[in-house]
């Protein structure tokens, strides 16, 4: 069992560097914006990112999903070129009509989003962008078929440091504030388009099969509304806060969120790997028993990354390099909303574990159910917590949504495919995190550094007194302790 794990987590750190790498741009720029803007503009930038995160579902409309199926399906390389060059026409077409109706129209659609037709550049920045991430996605996703992940990463990388380079040119030396955000994104992903040449020029062909469209379609557009569903659960809150509040707050939540979302780096290097080792595992007599340890060691090591970054926040965030502070000082309020912005990803993650049996049984009809239901959670759950709590309303319900979206998972999977979880010991785990958490944060004792760090190392202790850990555990720790220390 332990082999199985073993490998698991060496093909997460694998599968999820080059997620790792394109989402660590939002950390990258975080310094940049939140030292350069205040949080009103800082709260407008990150809605319409918000938006963009919601455009760019609709812009592939599924076929991101369902070209990577069937060009890795694809029998020859005449199968695999039809494949490609018949998503690359249909995303062109729609993107171009889609981002022309941004374009001819930024008035309104500024008016949608802020309240106010004074930000139609930025609307037709954000075609742009809409247009050219777009028309990318396919030659990421072909690295990623062939199984190149270095070049990959390569690429990723290339975008990032465009990025940040062309941030720090318009925002910090030219300080064009929030529109030289918009033209700094519009230029890296244009440069990162022209950077995949060689892939459009080796699968591009003038063909267009209606019969692979078709299927192409089939097979992506249900993964639509449940895709779509969870960017709601991510994005929604700051529409709510933007209204309920205003653009300040919603700044002030932004900035915080993006620290929080730490853990989905975390989430998403383990659901990379999850999918083919539960596939490939599956066939094992000891399957579900190996499924329900995994989680185990999933809640110990999230519990104690909550533990550090929750007790640690304001430190973290207070880091300064090159007369950047990691988060700007007017931001500083914002760090109170990690913890449940952390905890909205741990539930998630456990979500990842559960989806075992849906996909083992194709039963894959619950998701759009279990996940339309979490986006709903999340709505109302802004509208009645913001007003009571504010902006930890608003990161709340994000914690609910997962939850929910969680249980429903694991009840429904619970019937399909019985997995052993132990949750004495993930109540354990629980428990601990849970109470060395309300000690550091607040309590008087709390207030002082080291205690923190002390609090922080009583984790193992208090686990190891609780029983939380087998004797092959305990025996595995001790020969890995020998190999260290001899």
């Amino acid at each position: 069992m332990l082999q199985s794990i073993k490998r698991l987590t060496r093909h997460s750190a694998v599968y999820g560097i080059g997620h790792i790498v394109s989402r660590s741009i939002s950390f990258l720029l975080l310094p940049i914006h939140t030292n350069c803007l205040p949080p009103d503009q800082y709260g407008r930038a990150t809605l319409l990112f918000s938006t963009l995160a919601i455009l760019q579902v609709l812009f592939s409309y599924g076929l991101d999903v369902a070209f990577l199926r069937f060009f890795i399906l694809g029998a020859d390389r005449r199968e695999k070129e039809r494949v490609f060059s018949t998503a690359f026409w249909m995303i062109f077409i729609t993107g171009v009509i889609f981002s022309s109706v941004l374009l001819l129209n930024p008035g309104f659609f500024s008016g949608i989003i802020f309240r106010s037709d004074r930000f139609a550049t930025l609307i037709r920045l954000s075609a742009g962008i809409c247009l050219a991430d777009a028309l990318r996605l396919l030659p990421f996703l072909t690295l990623r078929a062939e199984e190149k992940p270095v070049e990959f990463v390569l690429q990723n990388s290339f975008n990032i440091v465009a990025t940040l380079v062309l941030n720090l040119v318009f925002v910090v030396r030219m300080g064009m504030g929030i529109e030289g955000i918009f033209w700094a994104n519009l230029i890296a992903s244009v440069l990162t388009l022209i950077s995949t040449a060689r892939l459009f020029i080796r699968w591009l062909r003038p063909v267009f099969s209606k019969p692979v469209l078709a299927e192409l379609m089939r097979f992506g557009i249900p993964y639509v509304p449940s895709t779509l569903a969870v960017v709601i659960m991510d994005q929604i809150s700051r529409f709510f806060v933007d209204r309920m509040i205003g653009p300040e707050a919603n700044g002030l939540f932004s900035a915080g969120a993006k620290f929080g979302m730490f853990m989905s780096l975390v989430v998403a290097a383990f659901r990379f790997a999850w999918h083919p080792f539960f596939l490939s595992t599956a066939k094992q007599k000891d399957a579900p028993a190996v499924f329900g340890r995994v989680l185990t060691y999933f809640a110990a090591v999230t519990g104690f990354l909550f533990l550090l970054f929750s007790l640690f926040i304001r430190e973290i965030g207070g880091i300064s390099f090159f007369g950047f502070r990691l988060i700007g000082a007017e931001f500083t309020s914002g760090l109170s909303i990690v913890p449940p912005i952390l905890l909205a990803y741990v539930f998630y993650g456990a979500y990842a574990n559960f989806i075992v049996g849906v996909y083992l049984k194709k039963k894959t009809a619950w998701l759009p159910f279990i996940t339309g239901t979490g986006a709903l959670v999340a709505v109302a759950g802004n509208i009645l917590l913001i007003p009571l709590f504010g902006i930890h309303g608003a990161a709340w319900s994000i914690t609910l949504a997962y939850a929910v979206m969680a249980g429903l998972l694991w009840a429904v999977n619970r019937k399909l495919y019985p997995i052993p979880y132990e949750w004495g010991r993930i109540f354990k785990i629980a428990a601990v995190t849970a109470f060395l958490y309300i000690l550091g944060t607040f309590t008087p004792a709390g207030h002082s550094a080291w205690l923190r760090v002390g609090l922080l190392l009583a984790a193992l202790p208090m686990l190891l007194a609780v029983r939380f850990f087998k004797q092959g555990e305990i025996r595995t720790f001790r020969r890995w302790l020998k190999r260290l220390t001899g």
